[in-house]
């Protein structure tokens, strides 16, 4: 990462490791009925150093443009990533896959996690962003607008879930329409065998 960049967000109170957050996107976690599942990303992420360089000066220079570009190198070979394209202001396109055994944690972009508790309770959750980090994020004037899709098989008992849509006649998913940065998707399951 540029060092203008870096130093531009030093003082932004985030708890987030990674610099990508996701924008506009469709995001699927499909689950198999032995608890195996694939998460899927297609959508548009934005860098945090670029978002507070463009919120203080309005633009981006030449140089942090080029330097965001030449990490499509670093991004290209983080695990999952299948495509990634510069869009310009510290934009990218980007499509993940991550296949992964029954019980395999996933923490996709700091912003989703799976995780499997000992008892088989499998939950799938969004970032629990501490008041701080979505008024560090809100600073950054970054518009989420995200769909988030579980599907379940038949075997799966639901114990909770905030979802907006269920499953019926519109599809097999529970779904998530993503607006803002309160809000936390999750659903938490078991697999009956």
């Amino acid at each position: 990462m540029h060092i203008r960049l870096a130093a531009a967000v030093l003082a932004i109170p985030l708890l987030l490791s990674g610099c990508l957050i996701p924008e506009k996107f469709v995001s699927k976690v499909q689950f198999a009925n032995d608890g195996s599942y694939v998460f899927q990303y297609d959508g548009s992420v934005v860098n945090v150093f670029a978002a507070e360089q463009l919120r203080k000066a309005g633009k981006l220079s030449d140089k942090d443009e080029a330097a965001l570009r030449s990490d499509i190198e670093k991004i290209k070979k983080t695990p999952d990533v299948r495509t990634v394209a510069y869009k310009g202001n510290g934009r990218y396109g980007l499509t993940m896959e991550s296949r992964r055994k029954s019980g395999e944690s996933l923490k996709a972009l700091d912003m989703l996690t799976v995780k499997t508790g000992k008892d088989g309770v499998v939950t799938v959750a969004g970032a629990n962003l501490t008041p701080r980090d979505q008024k560090g994020l809100a600073q950054l004037a970054i518009k989420i607008d995200g769909v988030l899709e579980v599907t379940l098989p038949k075997n799966a008992e639901v114990i909770a879930h905030n979802a907006t849509t269920t499953p019926g006649l519109l599809g097999p998913a529970y779904g998530w329409k993503i607006g803002d940065l309160q809000q936390r998707p999750s659903i938490t399951f078991r697999l009956k065998r």
